[in-house]
């Protein structure tokens, strides 16, 4: 396998099969034309160009950029453009080095990767960046962001009164922007690395019960907002995410198989709902006001329903179930119905799609009522003759 050839965008993506295909990790290459030019390519097909030149006698490199974010002719003419500079003395890294913002930095490379990469919760991203990270950093120059301004940071969003999880999601989408500036020789160490970080404890000591649920159902079944509420029963009567819901297409069912097909899940796999006999039917309730491909339509015309969030609320006030819950809560009420029903945990931990019956075991509660007959059947055991008196 040659290692210098034209780089042509036929030929390099060439050359990433070959690397494919002999099981290599990575593998550098160098134009033949453009003396300097150089593309790593990785064994997953990922391709990286860079700018090799000297400066005052020294090797540098730069990196131009990941080939399908930039074209080969862009890199060709950054690649020109930096050793025209060290030609004449220039350090072609200096500019970048001294003067890249954060917001320079989320914008125009961590901002472009996502969306390059179709990330599903870009946008969510965005928000985070636009109400935490952003007042925080943009004004920053990423050579001037300490480990200490992370902390300060985390700090403030404890103050602010966010919840752990928030705080890590958080911190995680800074320390994936300044891994980008690593990547970008920028810097040599991502300062967000290392940052103490709260812990996260997701057991909830509260959960929605059995009979909570049936007058939940029985609110929905009422409701004028057929759509939105038969959304929030299928989750309740399935034990599917909200995104699994709204995502949901009629192409997806077959409600004489009693089959909801996933073509993603949580894992980014596809799985499989098998839907009773009342899931079904709340499902063919929208038969009649089917008007695009989704079964929970929204507004427009060609898009699905919005999150129901105010509906899942005033819906619990009319159950009676206080405040506080969410709608991924009827998740963990369908898992903790099924053990207290007495259904194998095995079975309810492929039913809810987890990984290992642990995860499972985490979003499970123990009924008042289960809890009362334990502690009967043990007292039974240490002091039979109290359960004999009782039984008389």
């Amino acid at each position: 396998m040659a290692t210098a050839f034209g780089f042509t965008k036929a030929a390099v993506l060439e050359a990433a099969e070959q690397v494919k295909a002999l099981g290599l990790e990575q593998v550098e290459f160098s134009c033949a034309v453009h003396r300097g030019m150089r593309a790593v390519i990785y064994g997953s097909g990922r391709i990286v160009l860079y700018s090799r030149f000297s400066y005052r006698n020294r090797p540098q490199r730069i990196k131009l950029g990941e080939l399908g974010l930039i074209t080969l002719d862009q890199a060709r003419a950054a690649h020109r453009v930096h050793r025209l500079k060290a030609s004449q003395g220039v350090d072609p890294r200096t500019p970048t080095l001294s003067s890249m913002t954060y917001r320079q930095l989320h914008d125009e490379h961590y901002v472009v990767q996502r969306r390059a990469r179709r990330k599903k919760t870009l946008h969510t991203d965005l928000s985070r960046h636009a109400n935490w990270v952003g007042p925080e950093f943009d004004a920053k120059r990423v050579v001037d962001i300490t480990k200490t301004d992370v902390s300060r940071f985390v700090l403030r969003m404890q103050e602010a009164g966010l919840a752990p999880a928030t705080i890590r999601t958080t911190v995680g989408q800074l320390k994936a922007t300044l891994d980008i500036a690593v990547e970008l020789e920028i810097v040599s160490r991502n300062a967000a690395k290392g940052v103490g970080l709260p812990e996260v404890n997701n057991r909830r000591t509260e959960f929605i019960t059995v009979s909570q649920m049936q007058a939940f159902m029985a609110a929905a079944r009422t409701s004028d907002q057929l759509v939105g509420s038969r959304l929030l029963m299928l989750l309740a009567l399935t034990g599917a995410r909200l995104g699994e819901g709204l995502a949901a297409k009629w192409a997806d069912v077959d409600l004489d198989g009693g089959l909801w097909r996933l073509p993603t899940q949580k894992s980014g796999k596809p799985g499989v709902i098998h839907l009773s006999d009342a899931a079904k039917a709340v499902i063919r309730e929208l038969i009649p006001v089917r008007r695009n491909e989704w079964i929970f339509p929204g507004m427009r015309k060609n898009d699905h329903l919005a999150r129901p969030i105010r509906l899942f609320r005033k819906l619990c006030r009319q159950a009676g179930i206080s405040d506080g819950f969410r709608i991924h809560d009827s998740r963990h009420g369908w898992i903790s119905a099924g053990i207290y029903a007495g259904i194998p945990l095995e079975i309810m931990s492929q039913g809810a799609r987890h990984a290992s019956p642990v995860t499972t075991r985490i979003y499970s509660h123990a009924h008042k009522e289960s809890l009362m007959a334990a502690q009967e059947t043990i007292a039974g055991l240490f002091m039979p003759e109290s359960a004999a008196a009782a039984v008389d």
